[in-house]
């Protein structure tokens, strides 16, 4: 009767190890479809990022194109006013004129610049693998 606790309990843990080691491959499983999950949310939130500054990108263009076709404008009708006399209207204007030109300037700039680094960021990440030790390296 001893011997035969014995093999049981052998025969037990033999089965109980078959049993673990299927439970650790599906763990494992699991973990690599958390894993590609994360991968692919973490591209997808590069991509919508780049289509954010890309949107950046075009107000900033937009508002560059004011200042041009203002002064575009203002030199069109040029004959029909005398500069002496609408000098402060004038100088307001160019001001303003100014104003928008740096605020575009400094949208397309720095959405620029953020496209830049959003792609080198997915150049540098065609592996998966890479890409999950850069995210888990930001946390």
């Amino acid at each position: 009767m001893v011997r035969n606790w014995y093999l049981e309990t052998y025969y037990s843990k033999i089965d109980e190890g078959t049993t673990l080691a299927k439970e650790q491959r599906e763990i494992d499983e699991q973990t690599e479809q958390s894993n590609l999950r994360t991968s692919l949310a973490f591209i997808r939130t590069i991509d919508a990022e780049r289509r954010t500054h890309l949107a950046e990108l075009r107000t900033g263009i937009g508002i560059l194109t004011i200042p041009m076709s203002l002064l575009t404008i203002l030199i069109a009708t040029s004959n029909y006013y005398s500069i002496d006399q609408v000098l402060g209207f004038i100088v307001g204007l160019i001001m303003a004129a100014g104003l928008l030109f740096l605020i575009g300037g400094y949208l397309v700039f720095f959405s620029l610049r953020k496209i830049r680094a959003n792609i080198q960021l997915r150049k540098k990440c065609d592996d998966l693998s890479c890409l999950l030790s850069e995210f888990n390296s930001d946390n």
